[in-house]
């Protein structure tokens, strides 16, 4: 049992470490399975350490991904309206929002663990065949969320560039899980903030209250939970596509608490699938998968260390997220993003190489244009849709 405890504190630690490093994803621990499996590390042990990392990494990421605009896969969509609360001096209730939406995925989930178990194997046995089917009606709501025909249009047009994007980086002599770095940072990132990296605002702004009612957290709360559920099913599908269609609430406030429930939710769920379906959906879910024979009782642990260690991440990235806040207010944001900016190429050129940095260019491009259309950005998830589409397509 103090084995289990030392594991999760360490998985804890690391998940932090990992968190607030622009980037950096718990999914490339996946590269160190070699090295972990020769330690012959207990079963338990080691699924306390990978779910612990996973949550902790998922809540402390909130912070360079909405602040800084270097995003994980699942946050991509929450930079943008975060960068403006943030410039209206609201960049810490903008965290706190994603954070509570996190908190109360993980109360839903509890409340409604009986009823996955139960519920969840038999959906997914019914809906597996259909997989490419659901991809491609959230694909139709994502492009029709559109008001005009233009607008319409030209959502075709970037969800298939972005979609062959993906299918050729598949083609890659390269690592998938590391090509996802530089691609989800120019999608997301880097095409943001060159956009405003000439921006004199200060981020010290008239801070404006923050108010959402009860019922619109309990709907970002619950649709949020619900999405990252099926997220977590579904391969290919990320947090911030089901965040588009989950949040009930057309206001940015209420997105960002939607995400963060997604985000959660989803990274516990793609965990808990390893033994719900046996299908792990996540790079650190893999990598458990094929180091141990994961059964009921490892099961209960991923629930109870989620439970535990959300608690401890929330108050963590709060009071962190506090401290970068008061840092940052006063500075000059446009200086700022240029030092992103130059991070972010120089982790592309270290842990991807030519190829890295030749995707990096091409998403900040589409990025960028995608911007300046005016077309929600929701469409460039097709780099990740649009293979998985053509994977199960029954041909």
């Amino acid at each position: 049992m103090i084995e289990i405890v030392l594991y999760t504190l360490l998985g804890l630690l690391l998940g932090i470490i990992l968190g607030l490093i622009p980037g950096i994803h718990p999914n490339m621990i996946a590269l160190l399975l070699p090295f972990i499996a020769a330690f012959n590390i207990a079963p338990a042990n080691l699924v306390a350490f990978a779910i612990s990392l996973a949550v902790s990494n998922t809540f402390l990421d909130f912070i360079p991904s909405m602040l800084l605009g270097a995003p994980e896969a699942g946050k991509e969509l929450t930079a943008l309206p975060a960068h403006r609360l943030l410039l209206q001096g609201n960049g810490y209730d903008a965290v706190k929002l994603a954070v509570i939406g996190g908190l109360g995925s993980v109360i839903f989930l509890i409340a409604a663990m009986p009823l996955i178990i139960i519920g969840l194997p038999a959906l997914y046995g019914l809906l597996k065949p259909f997989t490419y089917a659901l991809l491609i009606f959230i694909t139709l709501v994502i492009i029709f969320s559109e008001e005009k025909f233009k607008g319409k249009t030209l959502a075709v047009f970037c969800f298939l560039a972005a979609g062959f994007v993906g299918i050729l980086s598949d083609g890659l002599n390269a690592d998938s899980t590391l090509l996802l770095f530089p691609i989800l940072s120019g999608l997301f990132g880097v095409s943001t903030l060159v956009l405003s990296k000439n921006t004199k605002i200060s981020v010290h702004g008239k801070k404006k209250e923050i108010f959402l009612t009860t019922r619109q957290r309990n709907r970002a709360v619950a649709f949020g939970s619900i999405g990252g559920i099926f997220s977590g099913m579904l391969p290919g599908v990320g947090a911030s596509e089901i965040a588009t269609m989950a949040s009930a609430d057309k206001n940015e406030k209420s997105f960002i608490m939607t995400v963060g429930a997604v985000t959660i939710a989803n990274t516990i769920m793609a965990m808990l699938t390893i033994w719900l379906i046996s299908k792990p959906r996540s790079g650190i879910a893999v990598f458990v998968d094929q180091l141990v024979a994961v059964g009921w009782n490892d099961f209960l642990l991923m629930v109870a260390v989620s439970v535990f260690v959300a608690g401890l991440s929330a108050v963590i990235t709060l009071r962190l997220a506090k401290r970068f806040v008061n840092k940052i207010e006063g500075t000059n944001y446009g200086m700022m993003n240029k030092l992103v900016i130059g991070l972010i190429v120089a982790m592309t050129i270290i842990f991807t190489g030519a190829y890295g940095v030749l995707l990096l260019v091409t998403c900040t491009a589409l990025g960028i244009f995608t911007n300046l259309a005016g077309v929600r950005r929701s469409v460039l998830m097709g780099v990740l849709i649009l293979p998985t589409i053509i994977f199960y397509l029954p041909i």
